[in-house]
């Protein structure tokens, strides 16, 4: 219990002194006295915190100091938002960061997960495997693009994930390593770290305005793989697939707003989101209502709800001028899902899901306006608190692929479902947008 009490202390502290530096930032005196000072460069940050995490490491495993080395390490992790922090404020982004920034979180999270591997916290094989990639992916990979490509070396969506995993993964080793007996999960989440550290390094090898496209892809193979995870019965691992599908299709828009797209984008996303988000979770109603002929008609009903809402924005809604950027007319559909795989996985009988089934199809089909959750309620969240909230999702989920309980991943959707309702609707989280309230950038 001490290590969870450190752990939280920690995380205070480190939340504080992001906000301290994200509120001094503001004014232009404060930047200006960061530009004069080499030591408070990003690139200097950057070397401050490896050898701030080092130094936590050091007091833990050798010393045994185990609250003044969780609260280094954790101010390193957080440090490693101030860095690009001041970089953007002070406009000292520089080519040479790109190279050091990566290089820096790999110095600073891949020791003490090497010692937590060797404490037997962690596989030893998967470690080094994961530090062969990842110095695969730093200096092979980046070499190559960066003297034979016109590609970016900069990190991407995926290498951000995986640092921010790999910096949960460790705090979490921490809890373990305590005297609470807790269900250990870190094999879910070390094979997750190794996945996104392949997908960090092919995605830098691709053309940008592929991204989108890819995105779309792997949303479609989620789809598919639940589909078939439904007809084999594995229901849990059937709607964590559509969770997984979800995370590519956050971003796809994003990338296409960024870097372009083809084409075929936008018909392939909406297959993509009419597949994982419809499909799937249609098939699932119908088999939990054990084939009945009223689950055969919720399971219609969802289906068409999802694929008229997706068609009236591919060809409506999307040119709505009326609509303001980040707002949808009528409930997204990977929200939709979520009300839908929560409510099969919760209740056993049929009319309970049916109902929630009934109300999700009426806000598909409703004009009841819904912000972006990417593009809005997490631009607008601070760096700090988005990095504590995926922490705790990261465990959550983990978790689940762990215990595959289908009630407590129903009910974790469902909470989910009503917490982007009631936040989500345009009356409420829209207002950020209608006072102009300039987004985290």
């Amino acid at each position: 219990m001490e290590r969870v009490v450190s752990i939280i202390v920690s995380l205070f502290i480190a939340l504080l002194i992001y906000l301290a530096f994200e509120i001094a930032l503001k004014r232009e005196k404060t930047r200006e006295y960061f530009r004069r000072y080499v030591w408070l460069h990003p690139n200097a940050i950057c070397v401050w915190r490896v050898l701030i995490g080092l130094s936590g490491m050091l007091l833990y495993f050798t010393a045994k100091e185990y609250f003044w080395g969780i609260l280094l390490f954790t101010v390193s992790a957080v440090l490693d938002g101030v860095d690009g922090l001041v970089a953007r404020e002070c406009r000292l982004i520089t080519a040479s960061g790109e190279e050091i920034d990566p290089l820096c979180d790999k110095l600073t999270y891949l020791p003490p997960m090497a010692f937590f591997a060797y404490q037997g916290l962690l596989s030893v094989s998967a470690i080094w495997t994961l530090v062969f990639i990842e110095f695969c992916g730093q200096f092979v990979v980046r070499y190559i693009l960066k003297h034979f490509t016109n590609f970016s070396v900069q990190a991407n969506n995926f290498g951000k994930i995986k640092a921010v995993l790999c910096f949960s993964l460790i705090i979490y080793c921490a809890v373990l390593d305590g005297d609470l007996q807790i269900r250990n999960f870190t094999a879910q989440m070390l094979h997750l770290c190794i996945v996104l550290s392949i997908a960090s390094s092919v995605f830098k090898a691709i053309s940008n305005r592929f991204y989108a496209d890819i995105l779309s892809i792997l949303n479609l193979s989620c789809g598919l793989v639940g589909i078939l995870l439904v007809s084999q019965g594995n229901y849990v691992l059937a709607a964590l697939a559509v969770l997984a599908g979800q995370v590519f299709d956050l971003f796809d828009g994003r990338m296409a707003e960024k870097h372009g797209g083809t084409k075929f984008g936008p018909w392939l996303d909406d297959i993509a989101d009419l597949v994982s988000f419809g499909f799937c979770p249609a098939l699932l109603i119908y088999f939990r209502g054990e084939l009945k002929l009223a689950s055969l008609f919720f399971a219609v009903l969802y289906c068409f709800a999802i694929g008229f809402r997706l068609w009236r924005y591919l060809m409506r809604d999307k040119h709505d001028e009326t609509l303001p950027p980040g707002v949808f007319n009528g409930l997204p559909s990977p929200a939709g899902a979520i009300a839908a795989l929560g409510a099969c996985l919760y209740w056993e009988n049929l009319w309970a899901p049916g109902a929630v089934v009934l109300f999700t199809a009426y806000l598909l089909l409703s004009h009841i306006r819904f912000v972006h959750f990417g593009r809005v309620i997490l631009r607008h969240t601070p760096r700090t608190l988005l990095v504590i909230f995926g922490f705790f999702v990261v465990l959550i989920i983990a978790y689940l692929i762990k215990v595959r309980n289908p009630e407590i991943l129903g009910a974790f959707l469902l909470i989910s479902f009503l917490f982007y309702v009631l936040t989500g609707n345009s009356r409420f989280a829209g207002k950020i947008i209608y006072l102009g309230i300039e987004p985290r950038r």
